[in-house]
């Protein structure tokens, strides 16, 4: 088979925009000719990372993290560069089938091996016992609770019974007993014995669709135990790195556009059961940075559906605010009467349930209903309180029109006038670090010196004009500074077989990462597409002029150190020379 050629990679990158890719997982909004997103690749809460649909390239302007489709593919992924090109390919619908595609393996933590098959093992023994005449009674109490087994094959559901059969199996197999217990399948003891007995049992996955932990739910009206007990946290299960049903869910998050986040697991085979597979539990955990950078991986909107109970609305208040800081799109689900999905499909079914998910909030919008609940309408400091975080809240919208409308709600909930909450409004200054970002955005590569300026900007003309490269090759052929004299030597190959320069195919051909953000920012440079022929001939003087005052000092520091007179006229000879090379080019 054949292996991928530059021109294959090439025709791959272009089957697909990188707006349209990168939209997939971030939220972009226009300004002027590029997009703009919150970077995933650090801390960011405001937009700091430009899309070029003209250069099918992104850059932060503060991480200065940058590249191509593939390079934002490998970064957010976290995966290889030929899986980055297999990604874009299936996405711009490019055959591969007659290629030869050698994908890099993922190193694997050796001290995780032996978690990693127990647990493999565990879900394959309980998926086993469940059928069996031990599991019978489980088997049955899921048939009637509407688990088909269609369902139960989908999550994998199955049946831990009273023996410790995942202890004898592990033995037979020969795992250590110090892993077993390591696992969290086993709890040491005198006699060491399993950690689930008796119970229906619910596997837990990491985001690669590897069993990672459980959850098991009594079954038994005579069971007193808790009615879920899950794996305890160990060096692969990671609550505030574990998102249920993710591997799972991709591609109808895919097809919805958003993701549905819940609370726990039983709250997605609810919404399963209904037809509806872009969701997420957090494992009734709160929302971590582990969870949100999974969830930019997905989607940049997210409809949050927690409990309704007191603690439910408390935890979607914090994790809607968090969200939105980090950039994604957020509407809220208010279930009615505590209820949650689970037990709202039990009752009203589908359609009951579909109809409750319909209803959407803003965040503003049920933050000032959660507040609200908790003040005493008689009580005024209570009210003024009320009055200071909400508008502290309006002051975070961007919209003139929207801040408006709520100004005039929170009138009317709080008893103050329109003015007196525009006063404060205004009065109030938004934490934001929006003039910070643009400030940065506005910032250029800094210039250590005009020689390096004259190589920076003349490597940006050669990025743009094939007869720049072709007048560089021929008067200068050199840069002081390592990196751009690498960039140079880059474009002009490139353009001896293009007459125009991609900066997305030529940052395929480099594929060294600091080669490529130095490459990306010089493209993002802020100087004019167009240049005098003037200009670009003051470059290469500025560069030969480095070159023979490096050359000079060079020469001075043998002259210093050489005992021989013969030699040192030699060296004098060639000092001349390049001082009466100066005015020759």
């Amino acid at each position: 088979m054949a292996r991928l050629s530059q021109e294959k990679i090439n025709e791959i990158r272009q089957s697909v925009d990188i707006v349209d890719v990168i939209g997939q997982y971030l939220a972009l909004e226009k300004k002027g000719r590029n997009y703009m997103a919150v970077c995933p690749f650090h801390d960011d809460t405001h937009p700091s990372m430009s899309v070029s649909p003209d250069k099918q390239i992104f850059m932060c302007f503060v991480c200065h993290t940058g590249g191509n489709v593939f390079t934002f593919l490998q970064e957010y992924l976290k995966i290889s560069y030929i899986e980055a090109v297999k990604k874009v390919a299936e996405i711009g619908r490019i055959d591969l089938s007659d290629y030869q595609l050698d994908v890099e393996k993922r190193p694997i933590n050796q001290e995780h091996v032996a978690l990693y098959q127990m647990h493999q093992e565990a879900q394959k023994i309980y998926s086993y016992y469940l059928n069996t005449k031990l599991g019978l009674e489980a088997k049955t109490y899921l048939l009637n609770r509407q688990f088909t087994d269609e369902l139960i094959k989908e999550f994998q559901i199955g049946y831990a019974p009273l023996e410790p059969v995942l202890h004898q199996s592990f033995e037979k197999l020969g795992f250590q007993e110090i892993d077993m217990v390591k696992s969290g399948l086993v709890i040491e003891s005198q006699k060491n014995f399993d950690r689930f007995n008796d119970r229906i049992m619910f596997p837990l996955f990491n985001q690669q669709g590897q069993v990672i932990g459980f959850s098991g739910r009594i079954y038994k009206p005579t069971q007193t135990d808790a009615k879920y007990m899950n794996s305890p946290e160990s060096d692969i299960f990671i609550k505030g790195q574990t998102l249920y049903h993710y591997h799972q869910c991709r591609e109808a998050v895919k097809q919805a556009g958003f993701v549905y986040l819940l609370e726990g697991f039983m709250d997605v085979i609810a919404m399963y059961k209904a037809g509806i597979g872009n969701t997420l539990a957090i494992m009734g955990t709160a929302l971590t940075k582990g969870h949100i950078q999974a969830l930019r991986r997905l989607t940049n909107t997210v409809h949050l559906c927690l409990d309704g109970d007191q603690a439910g609305q408390a935890a979607m208040s914090k994790a809607a605010r968090e969200l939105e800081e980090a950039g994604f799109k957020v509407q809220i689900i208010i279930l009615p009467d505590g209820k949650d999905p689970d037990e709202i499909y039990q009752m009203h079914g589908q359609e009951g349930l579909e109809e409750v998910l319909r209803k959407t909030v803003k965040p503003i919008e049920f933050q000032m209903d959660f507040e609200y609940q908790l003040v005493d309408p008689l009580n005024y400091d209570d009210r003024k309180q009320y009055l200071e975080k909400m508008c502290y809240e309006i002051t975070q919208i961007t919209d003139d029109i929207d801040r408006d409308y709520y100004i005039h709600v929170l009138s009317k909930k709080s008893g103050f006038s329109y003015e007196i909450i525009q006063q404060r409004v205004v009065g109030m200054k938004p934490q934001r670090i929006e003039d910070t970002v643009h400030r940065e955005i506005k910032k250029t590569i800094q210039i250590i010196d005009k020689y390096r300026k004259a190589e920076h900007d003349l490597l940006f003309y050669m990025l743009n004009s094939k007869d720049v490269a072709l007048k560089y090759e021929a008067k200068a052929g050199f840069m002081y500074n390592d990196a751009y004299r690498v960039i140079a030597s880059y474009i002009v190959d490139y353009y001896r077989n293009h007459s125009h320069l991609e900066v997305a195919d030529l940052i395929n051909s480099i594929q060294k990462e600091q080669l490529i953000q130095t490459v990306i920012e010089i493209s993002q440079s802020a100087l004019p597409l167009n240049y005098e022929e003037k200009a670009i001939d003051d470059y290469i003087k500025t560069i030969a002029a480095n070159a023979r005052k490096m050359k000079k000092e060079q020469l001075l520091e043998q002259f210093n150190y050489s005992l021989d007179p013969s030699q040192k006229a030699q060296i004098l000879n060639e000092i001349v020379k390049l001082e009466n090379e100066k005015e020759s080019i």
